[in-house]
Formats: structure tokens, sequence, C-alpha cells
């Protein structure tokens, strides 16, 4: 009889705890089920915010280069007004040299047209394509200057090269001088030959352009960087000052201008 109450006491304190650790368990589980919920409620919140942060970024982001765009779009179109106004002043003068002189500053005026025309493309907001922009060029300097396409072939050997802005600009200010040159001065009397354009990769950073022609050629005692020629002293300062690079002037078969340079680093604006 006695055995059988202390069993069944047994029984009862064994049941009581294992109900009380059912119950810490059951408590202990209640309040990391409660944790977890918050946890999980504030990582919601936290998702919530970073793709609020992310939108309002990637909106931000999207209105800047809009703006950019529209930067380089009007001054494009202010560059091609005052080519405009120089060619209406052109017509009013009569003056051949002032005229020449009213139609290379078009010229130039054009050239730095085309680079900010590049920029506000869909695919070219920081940098410009050098072969479409020197194909581009060309097309427009040999229609400027009323050049007979049979007489005067142009070769293009251009890689695949993407300039910023700081370096294109320079760039495309020399190839218009040095591919103007070449249309007024090296084929006279309608003497047939030769324009040839070639840039390429020389490392990393560093580039080699070459611009020449198969015409009459600089005259052997001409030194480019005492000429008076406006043109040939803008090459020069644009390569030499600008660019930091190292010009070269090849005067067999023709001219040809050696240019190699490195790309400039983009200086930030505030």
């Amino acid at each position: 009889m006695k055995t059988s109450i202390f069993s069944i006491l047994l029984l009862g304190v064994f049941i009581a705890i294992c109900g009380a650790i059912f119950l810490t368990a059951f408590e202990l589980i209640f309040r990391l089920g409660r944790r977890l919920m918050e946890k999980g409620t504030a990582l919601e919140e936290e998702v919530v915010e970073r793709q609020k942060a992310q939108h309002q970024a990637e909106t931000s982001l999207k209105e800047k280069e809009l703006l950019l765009r529209e930067i380089h779009h009007r001054v494009k179109n202010n560059l091609q007004i005052v080519s405009s106004l120089l060619r209406l002043q052109s017509r009013r003068i009569d003056d051949a040299k002032t005229v020449e002189i009213l139609n290379d500053s078009r010229s130039r005026i054009s050239a730095m047209s085309l680079i900010h025309e590049s920029l506000y493309k869909p695919s070219s907001l920081s940098s410009v394509s050098l072969r479409e922009y020197v194909l581009e060029l060309t097309f427009k300097l040999f229609d400027f200057y009323g050049v007979d396409a049979d007489l005067i072939a142009l070769v293009i050997d251009v890689e695949p090269i993407t300039l910023n802005i700081d370096t294109a600009t320079p760039c495309g200010l020399i190839i218009n001088e040095l591919v103007t040159n070449s249309l007024k001065y090296a084929f006279p009397a309608e003497r047939s030959g030769a324009i040839t354009i070639t840039m390429k990769r020389t490392g990393e950073s560093g580039y080699l352009l070459q611009v020449g022609d198969n015409g009459v050629g600089l005259p052997p005692v001409l030194d480019i960087r005492q000429t008076q020629s406006l043109g040939l002293q803008l090459v020069v300062n644009l390569v030499e000052k600008q660019l930091q690079g190292e010009l070269e002037v090849r005067r067999d078969r023709g001219t040809t201008y050696v240019i190699t340079f490195q790309e400039i680093g983009y200086d930030q604006r505030i």
C-alpha cells in the first residue's frame, strides 16, 4: 500500500516536473517566436526603406542624366547659332581672306559642336566614340569645302576607342585642322590623292594619332612651331599643352602628322 502511494507521488512529481519543463519550453519558444516576428517586421521595414532610397537615388540619377544631356544639347545648339551668325556675316564681306578666316572659324565650331552632339546620345553620356566622330567630322569637312570625292579619297583606320570630353575635344580640333589643311593646300590644280586618318591604342591609356596626305607636302624650310598659320599653331598648342603629348611631322611622300598622347584624367568639378 505504501509502495503504491509512493509510486503515485513519484508519478505526480514527474508529471509536475514535465509540465513545468513543457511550460518553460513553450514560454521560451513563444518569446523566441515573438522576437523573430519583431526582427522580421524590422527587416521588412528596412528593406522597404532601402527600396525607397534606391528608387530615390535612381530617380535622382536619371534626372541628372537628363539635365546633363540637355546641357550638351543646348551647348550644341548655341554653337550652331554662332556658326550661322558667322556664315551670315561672311556673306556681307567682300574680302576673300576675311571670308576664309570666318569659314575656318565655322569649321572649328562645327568640330566642337559634334562632340556635344555625340554626348547627348543615349549611349554616350560621358564619352565619345572616336570612329563615329571622325567619320561624321570628315564627311562634313568634305561637304563644307565642296571636295570631289573622286579626286580625293579618304582612308580611316580608327580602332573602337572612346575618350572623355576633356580628351575628345582637343583631338577633334586637331583632326579638323589637319584635314582642313590637306583639303585646302595639299591637292592644288585638281590634283588627286588621299587623306589618311589612323588612331590606335599604345597601352592602357596611350594613343597614337596619325593624320596625313600624299599631296604636295609642306615646304622643306617650314617650321610648324614658328609658322604664322593659325591652324598649325593651334595644333601644336593642343598637342603639347592641352594633351601633354608629342608631335612629329614626316615629310616623305606628302605630309603626315604623328601624335602620341595619353587620355586626360577627369577633373572633378564642384
